[in-house]
């Protein structure tokens, strides 16, 4: 069963275009919050966020709420804490911190395999750098890293912008529908 489930509602966010099953669609959640038809594993979420903190917090609850219900929980913290890192730094350097404008975060899961995707309107390369023991930030790439199985940015054609993205293989026992 294929589940696609936009994230939408978040303020300033429109909702994109899904498909579901063969036809397309643009869809929003459930007012009340997700509900028990989300209980399967594979899903596609979508969403366009303002360059905004409070943007990205409604952002990331929505994809716990998602994960969580399509009974993926035992990899949300790993997935919220490597997602989060990905929307502030589209927000500061893809978007500059700039509110008006947007970026978007895509996420997927089928055959065991998460993936999300962060696309920014900035052409500068994200790159982990050095730093020294007492910054305060610059490590939040080495956390990507770390964290997630693979990732990496891609430049898409013909349009400005990047997408950095992060796959998670998933235990057999909890990839499982």
């Amino acid at each position: 069963m294929n589940v696609q489930y936009p994230m939408g509602g978040l303020r300033g966010a429109r909702a994109l275009p899904v498909t579901r099953g063969s036809r397309k669609a643009t869809a929003h959640p459930p007012e009340g919050g997700p509900t028990t038809t989300c209980r399967a594993r594979d899903f596609q979420m979508a969403a366009e966020v303002p360059a905004q903190a409070k943007a990205i917090a409604g952002a990331r609850r929505q994809l716990r709420d998602l994960l969580q219900c399509s009974g993926l929980s035992g990899c949300a913290d790993t997935v919220m804490l490597v997602t989060q890192e990905l929307m502030v730094n589209a927000m500061v350097h893809g978007c500059g911190s700039q509110p008006a404008l947007r970026f978007s975060v895509r996420a997927t899961h089928e055959d065991g395999r998460l993936r999300v995707e962060v696309e920014d309107p900035s052409l500068e390369q994200p790159h982990p750098r050095l730093t020294a023991s007492d910054e305060e930030g610059g490590r939040g790439l080495h956390l990507v890293d770390a964290l997630a199985t693979r990732w990496g940015t891609d430049i898409p054609e013909p349009g400005p912008g990047k997408t950095v993205w992060f796959e998670l293989d998933l235990p057999a026992g909890e990839a499982a529908s």
